[in-house]
């Protein structure tokens, strides 16, 4: 609808024009009628209007002062100036003022009606106009954009030769002039995988990225720091430039850090910024943006909203504390000792982010961890049915989580349930002890002060409750077991090894060698000499 009002100092002209003009029926609505000029100068400064009809003479402010004004501050209105002075003076200022129509008193309401329609074919086509002009410089701004970044990602991926970017260039206006480079990738946190996207959310994530290449162009530009466009993914490329390298280095995190900061407050948007190595030959640009890329996988380990300098991401995938832990890990599965598994998680998160792993390595490690995890839930003898269903359950978990924080929370929750189940009824007749008393004796046999004493601290349970469950589930002592295994890992020294008989005592867990050979021939029916020269040749 097109918005009109009426100026007029009589109020009988005001309530005719407004009561006997078919408003709507012309595609019209009367949004106001106004005393005087002065009253509609207010209400015009606060109100859209297209149209306005006015008497000429009226106190405060006239319609020629009226008219004056709108041509001033709002040519697009409209005017229609009604008036009972046939004056060629008053004419000449209305033409001035590109005053539409120029209408005598008494005016009809077919009169009017008519010129109104009029005006509104003339609204209408200046408005079709208009907007065919909004859209051809919305197109054509875009369609620069493209062309712009476009050129500027060829540029810094290497895949086309130094005359024709140079072409490209020269074709949207850009010149570098700077001797080093670095290119950043600002991605967008919540919406990573573009694949995975519905046209919907493809579209607002589109509105999402032209906010980000807008603020970060504008920071970008303020720094006087290089040129920056829209890459692949909804990804914005940053191709920082400079003629002091070291300088640009320590402004990164200032430049990076600006851009996050201001999409959070403006649009609650959370933004990771990898950024690659300097390089000084444009021919090398394209590994800076690969390092920039490899810089945002690491978001997984560091977390969300970061700036991500590859060079400062140190660390080795080599074998980590955060591998030897898992060890550790199991051990307080196996005992209950839910503090210590929480205080293990923790670590292995310190030592994974020093190791600087990525989602593949830590996803890896974790399946590891799950899969030793299962095999000691069915040392137990727990339902297999149960055991399967929790790693299942847990490694999906695992490979959807969005960062590390998420990932060892599951694991954590994990370990905890699996030492909860551990300590059921479903390790009845203490199975539980004994197994653990057993692993504990495999791995410490060769101490010599191993005895009750020791395992029972470790099991946190009294000797004389765990002398009765152990031997009624081994059918032996402690000490018959520990001789055992000790004779046993004797054996197998003297069979294999050219050791003399006080290093194999020591070994397994003798001080004293003769009480070494007594205990050995009480056991085996022959001396460890004996038995070394028989089973050597």
């Amino acid at each position: 609808m097109i918005k009109a009002i009426v100026v007029d100092d009589e109020i009988l002209t005001r309530e005719g024009i407004s009561a006997n003009v078919p408003w709507e029926k012309l595609g019209y609505e009367l949004a106001a009628a106004c005393a005087d000029g002065r009253e509609a100068q207010a209400y015009v400064k606060e109100h859209e209007v297209d149209v306005v009809l006015t008497d000429i003479c009226m106190p405060y402010m006239d319609g020629l002062q009226l008219s004056e004004f709108l041509y001033r501050e709002y040519p697009q209105i409209k005017i229609i100036i009604f008036s009972g002075y046939d004056e060629f003076e008053y004419a000449k200022q209305a033409l001035k003022y590109q005053v539409t129509e120029y209408l005598l008193k008494p005016v009809t309401a077919f009169e009017l009606s008519d010129v109104l329609l009029q005006v509104g074919e003339k609204i209408s086509e200046q408005k079709k106009k208009d907007e065919r002009i909004g859209k051809m410089s919305t197109t054509y701004h875009r369609n620069h954009l493209l062309v712009r970044s476009n050129a500027l990602m060829s540029l810094v991926m290497g895949d086309k030769t130094r005359e024709e970017n140079d072409r490209e260039l020269e074709d949207v206006g850009i010149t570098l002039w700077g001797s080093a480079f670095r290119v950043a990738v600002v991605e967008i946190d919540d919406y990573r995988d573009a694949n995975s996207l519905d046209d919907k959310q493809k579209q607002e994530r589109s509105l999402m990225a032209f906010v980000v290449y807008n603020v970060a162009q504008e920071i970008v530009e303020k720094q006087h720091a290089g040129e920056v466009f829209q890459g692949k993914d909804y990804r914005t490329v940053l191709l920082l430039e400079t003629n002091r390298p070291a300088e640009l280095g320590q402004r990164l995190h200032e430049i990076a850090g600006e851009i996050s900061r201001r999409l959070l407050e403006i649009m609650n948007m959370k933004t990771t910024i990898g950024i690659g190595g300097c390089v000084k030959e444009r021919g090398e640009l394209f590994r800076s943006y690969e390092e920039a890329m490899t810089a945002l996988q690491y978001r997984y380990t560091y977390g969300e909203e970061s700036v991500l300098i590859l060079e400062e991401i140190s660390g080795t995938p080599e074998r980590s504390e955060a591998e030897a832990i898992m060890e550790r890990i199991l051990d307080c599965v196996k005992r209950g000792d839910r503090d210590g598994i929480k205080q293990c998680v923790d670590k292995m998160k310190e030592d994974i982010r020093r190791a600087a792993w990525n989602r593949e390595r830590v996803n890896l490690q974790l399946q590891q961890q799950l899969d030793e995890t299962v095999e000691l839930l069915r040392t137990f003898q727990l339902e297999e049915q149960d055991i399967l269903w929790e790693k299942e359950r847990t490694l999906e978990k695992i490979i959807g989580a969005a960062g590390l924080e998420q990932a060892l929370g599951v694991m954590e929750e994990y370990f905890l349930k699996v030492s909860g189940m551990l300590d059921t009824g479903r390790n009845d007749g203490g199975k539980k002890y004994a197994l653990l008393a057993m692993e504990y004796i495999e791995k410490h046999y060769g101490e010599n002060d191993l005895g009750l004493s020791t395992v029972c601290s470790y099991l946190n349970i009294s000797t004389s409750r765990f002398s009765t469950i152990f031997k009624n589930i081994t059918g032996e002592t402690f000490m018959e077991v520990l001789t055992g295994i000790r004779m046993q890992k004797a054996r197998e020294l003297l069979e294999n090894t050219s050791l003399k008989n006080y290093e194999i005592a020591e070994k397994v867990g003798f001080s004293d060698p003769h009480y070494f050979s007594a205990a050995f021939k009480k056991a085996i029916g022959k001396s460890p000499t004996e038995y070394a020269r028989e089973k050597r040749k």
